[in-house]
């Protein structure tokens, strides 16, 4: 039976001002909705995506954090209500993280591939090499220094050289798509460049299944906020399980008091497989958009 496509796309959660980037959210719910109504969820997501990646004031693809080496190291999944998955972590100068994530789930019998293994898999699909610096990454590395400085932590001491040195070379948040198309599959994705201070090798929970990003039979979720503790919680599949039951925006809710009450920072975009959406966020603001097939334009919010 057709259905009518549905979109909805994030920008992160901001615990300041939200950038301008409304636009882009936009545009990304608008490229994503050509290949709904076609039947092509998968596109749709990646598509989707890499309007994102591209823009510079995200933190995925260009413009994504460095680490405390002054290194990019990106992160990515995609997910569909099958089951069928695939991540990348660790990946480094590609520009859309997003294809490289949709290669492994669909050229590779794996789920996640990391670091050196990820960019070897990226060459060898064709991807060229591409810097994603821009003024967000050597702003947000600035920071982190001064903040590394600051910590009464030994660790960091090795990490603030080698930092420094690359800073004088260089000449916020995890974004995401869940989407139904208009045979009625579901898919997810999301990409992120890290977190401010993350040591070389750091992976969150975007690239991890049922983590940042889940979909399955009842519904697509993607996630951003605190990576480390939206693993322990398992938080996307749980969101995406509770729809069996709950609407999309009640599965939410739920999701974030989990994550209230163990103090984990979070946002999230859901939808079911009525093509109903739900979003929130525990603190700061989230900046998202969705789109369906019966609407003219694109809807934006900002939340709170």
């Amino acid at each position: 039976m057709l259905q009518n496509g549905a979109i909805a796309v994030h920008g992160g959660i901001y615990k300041k001002e939200i950038p301008d980037i409304e636009e882009t959210l936009v545009r990304a719910c608008q490229v994503g909705m050509g290949f709904l109504l076609s039947g092509k969820v998968v596109d749709a997501i990646e598509e989707a995506v890499k309007v994102l990646e591209d823009d510079p004031n995200l933190n995925a693809g260009t413009g994504s954090y460095p680490n405390l080496l002054g290194e990019v190291e990106m992160s990515a999944s995609i997910m569909k209500d099958d089951l069928s998955c695939g991540g990348v972590a660790g990946i480094k100068e590609v520009r859309h993280p997003i294809s490289v994530a949709r290669g492994v789930m669909e050229k590779t019998p794996h789920v996640l591939l990391v670091g050196e293994g990820a960019n070897l898999f990226a060459r060898l699909l064709g991807f060229e090499s591409y810097n994603p610096v821009s003024e967000l990454t050597v702003q947000t590395l600035k920071n982190s220094l001064e903040k590394a400085a600051r910590e009464q932590n030994s660790i960091y001491g090795y990490y603030l050289e080698q930092a420094k040195k690359r800073l004088k070379d260089l000449g916020l948040g995890t974004v995401g798509a869940v989407a139904l198309d208009s045979m009625g599959r579901l898919a997810a994705g999301t990409s992120t460049g890290g977190i401010e201070m993350q040591l070389p090798g750091r992976v969150g929970d975007s690239p991890i299944p049922g983590c940042g990003t889940y979909a399955c039979q009842f519904g697509a979720v993607s996630m951003t906020g605190e990576g480390e503790g939206i693993i322990k919680l398992g938080l996307a599949r749980r969101i995406a399980e509770w729809m069996e039951n709950l609407s999309p925006q009640e599965a939410v809710n739920r999701g974030m008091e989990m994550a209230r009450e163990w103090k984990v920072t979070c946002g999230v975009v859901a939808i079911n497989a009525r093509g109903e959406f739900g979003w929130g966020q525990n603190e700061g603001s989230l900046s998202f958009a969705y789109l369906t097939s019966e609407s003219e334009q694109p809807l934006l919010f900002k939340r709170p």
